[in-house]
């Protein structure tokens, strides 16, 4: 027998297996690498956050998705909407279709859902949340919209507006959420109240930039208003109405109707408390 034409055979059957393990070698390298570059970059925005107060970037979407027309009249109605440029119209349209999509809409006593009123609720989401990266609402998967008032089983009251965590769910009475949206003078909206609370939760509960650059920046509210001076002040304002100091979780969502009803007032008497709310928010768009 030929022993070359035998060490030839045996070479050529074991080159497959040299040529998978190779392959394998590359993906475990550049997956480990991606894993590396990924974390290193998070490190670099965790500082580039901690410096600037700010993500890196907002908004990037390869993919835009887009709405009906109809939709674009529903929102006509939003003044926020209204008053951005084209991109960041279709940066919001994104946006919405995204949530509404995500979100299941479900209607109490009788009351009929139908798209307009899904497009304004979820308008208002999107307006709290444009200048955050991360903007579904990670514990509302259910948005409940009653005729007007209803009993709440969770608090044994009547409410206007109920935040539930544990059920994800978002609670509104149809009425007083347009009686907010047609009366923004009084720096009342319930469904910016309720979205806010559920902002709230997710930022003490999720590690997203957003969640942290929200919570963080609470936190530094906080201590700001453990002076006795500044409470004082604020409360002489009368800018914020006795319901607002309730507690630090009412306190927050009173305090964010004004700031998106009547930013130039807020700024005005408060621009401290102002200042933190835009931080927080990462929301500039009434700067220019």
């Amino acid at each position: 027998m030929n022993m070359q034409g035998v060490f030839i055979s045996f070479q050529n059957a074991n080159e497959p297996v040299s040529i998978v393990s190779q392959l394998f070698g590359i993906i475990a390298v550049l997956s480990v690498s991606s894993i590396c570059i990924f974390f290193f970059l998070k490190y670099l925005e965790y500082l580039y956050v901690r410096y600037y107060k700010k993500p890196v970037f907002v908004h990037f979407y390869p993919i835009q998705k887009k709405i009906p027309k109809a939709y674009k009249n529903y929102l006509s109605e939003n003044k926020f909407y209204v008053r951005l440029s084209k991109k960041e119209k279709r940066y919001f349209e994104h946006r919405l279709t995204k949530f509404l999509k995500a979100t299941r809409f479900v209607g109490r006593e009788g009351l009929l859902i139908n798209d307009k009123k899904r497009v304004q609720v979820a308008a208002i989401v999107i307006q709290l949340t444009f200048g955050m990266r991360n903007y579904m609402l990670d514990y509302v998967e259910t948005i409940i919209l009653y005729p007007t008032s209803f009993y709440s089983i969770l608090n044994k009251t009547k409410n206007n507006g109920e935040f539930n965590p544990r059920s994800r769910a978002l609670a509104l009475s149809w009425e007083h959420f347009n009686n907010g949206k047609w009366h923004p003078e009084e720096g009342v909206n319930l469904g910016i109240h309720e979205i806010t609370h559920a902002l709230h939760y997710d930022a003490m509960k999720s590690s997203n930039i957003s969640s942290e650059l929200f919570y963080d920046t609470f936190l530094e509210l906080e201590q700001y208003l453990s002076s006795k001076k500044v409470r004082t002040d604020i409360v002489d304002t009368k800018i914020l109405r006795e319901y607002a100091y309730t507690d630090k979780f009412e306190f927050l969502a009173v305090l964010i109707e004004v700031f998106m009803e009547t930013p130039e007032k807020l700024k005005k008497k408060l621009p401290v408390v102002y200042a933190y709310v835009v931080q927080m928010l990462n929301f500039r768009y009434f700067e220019t």
